[in-house]
Parts: C-alpha cells; structure tokens; sequence
C-alpha cells in the first residue's frame, strides 16, 4: 500500500521535511499557495492552496482520500496542519491548544512564569498608549512584536521614544495580518543567542544539539538568524544550563510530544528563554541537528504523521561530525537576471547541501524578516570555524546576478 503524506508549506522551512519524505518512499502532496516554491519541485504533486486555509485544505484531503498531514519549521503551516488533523482526526504532534501558547507570545510568557522561569517585564498592548505607559515604567531599550507572529516579521528593539510609534504601528500590521491585532512590548534580554534543538519524549525534551544562533545585525528587524553553529561554543556547565531552561519551558507550555526549537539568551547572569515553538527550527537547525547528533528529527516527524513507531522512535542513523553550521546569504535587493554555481557549490567537500530561494527571474527583497534570505549552504568541519569557512566557501561559489530596483 502507498504511503502518502500532505506537507503543509513547500517554503525553504518545510524544504527536508519534503526530502526527507521523498527519500523514504513516501508519496508527498506539497500544499503552498505559491506554485514557485522552492519545496514544490521535490514533491510528487502539488495542490495550489494557501498554506493559511485550513477548510480548503480539510475539503482537498476529504475529497481525495488523504489520512496523513504534517509540517514543520514554519508557525503558519504548523498551526494550520495541527487544525486540519484535529478536525479530521489525524496523528499530529501537538495540540492546536499546546501551539496556541506557543505562538501567542503573551500566552507563552504567562506558560513560563507559571512554570517558575525568570521573564523579563511584558506587556501586551491593544494600543499605543499602553506601550507607552510600558516604556514610562520600565524604561528603554525594549523589544516590540507581534502578539502572534513568525520569521520576525515586525519585530524591533526601541531605544528611543522616537523609534516606539513607527515600531508599534508596525508590530500591529504584522500582529493583524496574523489574526490577533495585539502587541507585545518587553524588556531587552541580555546575552548572547543559543538555539536547542530536540524532541518531547514523554513529556520531557531532550536536546539533541545546542547551536550559536547568529543573527544579522540591526534592531528592525530584529533577530533573524544568519547562522546555526554547532557546537555552540559555550562550556559544558553552562550550556547544561541553556537545555535546562528549554526543558522547563516546553514543560510549562503544556508541550508532551514531538519537535521542539528554543530560543535562549545567556550571560553573565544565567540563562532566558524568550521562544518555545512545538516544531523544528525554520532555518534547517534539524539538519544541523542531524549532522551534529546522528538523530534524524525529519524522519521522527514523518512518523508520527504515518503512524509508524519505528519512525516516530527511531534512534541514530547518521555519522557524527564535530561541527556543523546551516548558513544564508542575504543577497542585494533587485531581480536575478541570471542564477548559476550551484553544482559547484554543492561539491566542495564538507558541503552537505546548498539551495537557492531565488531563481532566474525572480526577486531578492529587502531583508524584512527571515524569508526575505536569499540561499542557504549546510557544511561541516573540523572545529566551528572550519564549518562556517566551508559553508561560506559553498555561498561564495554561487553567482547571482541582480538588477537593481529603480
């Protein structure tokens, strides 16, 4: 009998988890409103509909006969395949609630303080004078986002009162966009970014990788990953105290199975979560993972969706590397008139995998949030440092041509 399996998102973040699929035998239905998806090529087929309308998507699946759904690496797809197999009665690894708490970002701070974490001060604000009655009381640099949001799109730090209206109106936007017209205003976290990757098990997370999480500098947008680097640099004492953090978090959240991606601030003084999402990371930390722990974070999803245990529980199959980084290229802004070198890039040694987001004809944008990057090189190394020279040796062989916007 074939097995079948609808992938909600054909985007770079659901990327692996198509190939993955592929690789397995598994016939792969891509959903994505966009038919040039770069995830839409691997598929076996391909039903144009937006990743957002979860009755277009239920109808499609009751009409044809399809009994398995799943997604990962992106909060709008997530969400919209856990309330297309809640309605329809398919496996899925966490609940529509357990996904609520872990996207509403007020819902999430309330999780973590309930569960006995440090949160910074938070407010989550209808409108504008409650932001500023925030910064009255707290004081500044804050950071401002979306109540419910992703790919930190409307995400900024405010230093100034000049900054906070222009960054309010534009955290609401995004926060609209996404169906709660709402804005969280917090305290600046100190500390330098890690990511942990890892699986609920019975309740309890287990790390699978630590990463540094190196983001583009700026305040506006804020955050956006450049880098996953592994190992993460910091010593096994503290970076204990990074897993230690997660695990609590996805415990207050509710979270009893299935991916997990953290997003935690260390310094001097301990360890902050700031994100807990009940998926995999959108910027191919489960490859990381992969290359780093041997464990297969693709394939344990697949599983749950198929229900096949062995799948679901499956242990290490992959060869350890001492390090490993997944690497973007933000390129210039303006369409591609020409794309060439990936074949190349993808047989310098240590290169595991490169991908362009953008072909000929298409356009590079602005860097507004993490979609907006331009092509991704996943490499190992010898050290950490070795990792990134291979990925950004892969990124350097490719040979974009842009022209300019007027």
């Amino acid at each position: 009998m074939r097995r079948e399996l609808v992938i909600v998102g054909c985007g770079f973040p659901q990327l692996s988890l198509i190939r993955r699929a592929r690789a397995l035998g598994v016939h792969v239905v891509g959903v994505d409103k966009n038919p040039d998806a770069v995830g839409v090529a691997y598929c076996n087929s391909f039903e144009p509909i937006s990743t957002s309308d979860t009755l277009a998507i239920t109808s499609f699946m009751v009409a044809n006969g399809k009994c398995a759904i799943t997604s990962t690496g992106s909060e709008l797809a997530v969400k919209s395949a856990a309330i297309v197999a809640a309605d329809l009665g398919l496996p899925f690894y966490a609940s529509t609630e357990v996904i609520r708490r872990c996207q509403e970002k007020d819902a999430m701070r309330d999780g973590y303080r309930r569960g006995g974490l440090i949160v910074p001060q938070f407010a989550r604000c209808n409108d504008f004078s409650a932001a500023l009655h925030f910064v009255n009381e707290v004081g500044y640099p804050i950071v401002v986002k979306p109540a419910r949001g992703w790919g930190q799109r409307g995400v900024s730090r405010v230093n100034t009162l000049d900054e906070l209206e222009g960054a309010f109106e534009d955290a609401l936007a995004h926060a609209t966009s996404a169906g709660l017209p709402s804005v969280v205003v917090e305290a600046w976290i100190t500390g330098r970014e890690y990511s942990v990757n890892g699986w609920v098990e019975s309740g309890e997370l287990v790390a699978y990788a630590v990463t540094d999480r190196i983001t583009v500098p700026g305040n506006r947008p804020l955050g956006v990953m450049i880098a996953e680097v592994f190992p993460s640099g910091l010593t096994t004492v503290d970076e204990a105290k990074v897993i230690e953090v997660a695990k609590r978090g996805a415990k207050a959240l509710g979270h009893r199975r299935g991916p997990c991606y953290s997003q935690v601030a260390f310094s001097d003084r301990g360890a902050v979560l700031f994100e807990t999402a009940a998926r995999m990371g959108g910027g191919f930390d489960a490859d990381v993972t992969f290359l780093a722990s041997g464990v297969d974070l693709y394939h344990r999803t697949i599983g749950i969706a198929l229900g096949d245990s062995d799948l679901e529980f499956e242990g290490k199959t992959g060869a350890l590397h001492a390090a490993a980084t997944a690497k973007f290229l933000v390129g210039t802004p303006g369409r591609v008139t020409s794309a060439a070198g990936l074949e190349d890039a993808r047989a310098l040694p240590n290169v595991h995998d490169v991908q362009l987001f953008v072909t000929n004809g298409g356009t590079i944008h602005p860097l507004t949030d993490s979609a907006k990057r331009a092509a991704y090189a996943l490499a190992t190394g010898t050290s950490a440092v070795d990792a990134i020279a291979n990925a950004d040796r892969a990124l350097g062989t490719l040979r974009l041509n842009v022209e300019a916007a007027p």
